[in-house]
């Protein structure tokens, strides 16, 4: 269930789009609270000197009237408890800390490149992998709607039972239909081994759990998932972090071809400890 959603803002238009979204989330699942947070830190509030002579108080002030006149702008619907708190630290660590005590973390674009680091920033990308609770990537361009199809971006090692159960829970609220995607990089993989690894996930399903198993084959895992997006009336896609490999080549800074996002679907980051 999700009663507690944490929102972080940083007044950008990024943001604004994913507390609207976030709220209009927790309006369709009847969660308890939206908290929205702006974490502060002084030493990187400007790099004028005089700036950083300014008692930390009155940077707080000036800060929470900000939070204040960016929450004015944005108002939450009827149906929404809203709570709003400035958090002194840096962002990465203290949304993460924060997370502890949430049950979903919703985090927006902060520029406009399609690339994921680029899109989300380092902060949403560090938040996603070290979260205590799932987190909920939210392009600019996406608007809440109750999930219908769910894209699972399936390797071979998030296709455990705890992992398609964790989805499940998940999906008790929208009674989504989930397709599980693998995507081939290779024609040579072998199909045999994938299926007896579905086939104990689904000896007794639910019957109002509604699937489908997809194979596609291209080049880059994330360029067969992207043709995927653009194809199927897809509202959702869902990643699991433990698979180490298929996390890092979506993820790594270093990587010269990360995730490109569809510009209205939202990444959610399911973790397995």
């Amino acid at each position: 269930m999700i009663q507690r959603v944490l929102v972080p803002v940083d007044f950008s238009k990024g943001s604004a789009a994913a507390l609207r979204y976030a709220e209009a989330l927790a309006s369709s699942v009847g969660a308890r609270e939206v908290r929205v947070i702006h974490v502060f830190t002084p030493q990187a509030a400007s790099g004028d000197t005089a700036a950083l002579a300014t008692p930390v108080g009155e940077l707080m002030d000036a800060r929470e009237a900000a939070l204040g006149e960016f929450l004015q702008l944005h108002p939450a619907p009827a149906t929404v408890r809203r709570r709003s708190e400035l958090v002194l630290g840096f962002p990465a660590d203290k949304i993460v800390e924060e997370s502890a005590t949430t049950d979903l973390v919703v985090l927006g674009a902060t520029g406009s490149a399609d690339v994921l680091e680029e899109v989300f920033g380092s902060i949403s990308s560090t938040v996603a992998q070290r979260s205590a609770c799932p987190v909920l990537l939210v392009p600019k361009g996406a608007e809440f709607s109750d999930y219908r199809h769910i894209l699972y971006a399936s390797s071979s090692l998030s296709l455990s039972r705890r992992a398609v159960l964790q989805l499940m829970d998940f999906n008790e609220l929208f009674r989504a239909r989930i397709h599980f995607v693998h995507v081939n990089e290779d024609d040579s993989e072998h199909r045999r081994e994938r299926e007896k690894l579905f086939a104990p996930l689904f000896n007794n399903p639910d019957p109002e759990f509604a699937f489908e198993i997809i194979e596609v084959t291209a080049d880059t895992v994330q360029q067969g998932l992207v043709d995927y997006l653009q194809q199927n009336p897809v509202q959702l896609a869902v990643m699991v972090t433990q698979e180490r490999g298929f996390w890092e080549r979506l993820f790594h800074r270093s990587a010269t071809k990360q995730m490109v996002l569809h510009p209205s679907i939202p990444v959610l980051i399911l973790h397995l400890e």
